[in-house]
């Protein structure tokens, strides 16, 4: 049970009401708890959708880079609502399973570059070899993003944790299964 009551657009100032809308999506335990400070709220909206489309990665990449994030620190809110848009954007489910595995030498060079450096923003253990891996398929544009995509996933991880924020289903584990995917 979360530690902070799920709120919905009807519980907020009307001033905030658009935040609230904008961020529908499947996350609404996510978004609900965040309502309980309207003004950050507003401002999670506003950076989380700058950042989602201006990191310079598509969406597919985007979704590995959170799928990776979710993986390390064992966020089972974000593995469970990234999954399902990670297959929307034609993720290959061996990509997933790549991740969720930690194989990541499954994955071609830029994408096990990109997973290997997320993981790694996640865990706080960028080296120098892991940074020019990654400079050398992405421009500094795109390495920026990356970072920030996994810096600000693996601090929302943590505030999901903190708020004891669950998914809106019964998680169904690390796998594929009930998500859309094979297991």
């Amino acid at each position: 049970m979360a530690r902070v009551p799920y709120l919905d657009g009807d519980d907020i100032p009307d001033e905030y009401g658009a935040a609230f809308e904008r961020s529908r999506s499947g996350a609404t335990h996510l978004f609900g708890a965040l309502a309980n400070n309207p003004p950050v709220l507003d401002a999670f909206v506003t950076f989380a959708r700058t950042l989602w489309d201006e990191c310079g990665l598509d969406v597919a990449d985007r979704e590995l880079v959170v799928l990776t994030v979710a993986r390390q620190t064992h966020a089972d809110y974000e593995w469970h609502q990234h999954v399902p848009l990670a297959l929307d954007a034609d993720l290959p489910e061996a990509a997933i399973r790549a991740v969720r595995e930690g194989r990541y030498g499954d994955l071609d060079p830029r994408r096990e570059a990109l997973v290997s450096y997320a993981a790694a923003v996640a865990t706080a253990t960028v080296d120098d070899a892991l940074y020019r891996a990654l400079a050398e398929r992405v421009d500094d544009r795109t390495v920026v993003g990356v970072t920030m995509v996994a810096g600000v996933y693996t601090g929302l991880a943590r505030v999901l944790d903190a708020l004891a924020v669950g998914p809106e289903e019964s998680f169904v584990g690390w796998g594929l299964d009930g998500l859309g995917g094979e297991s």
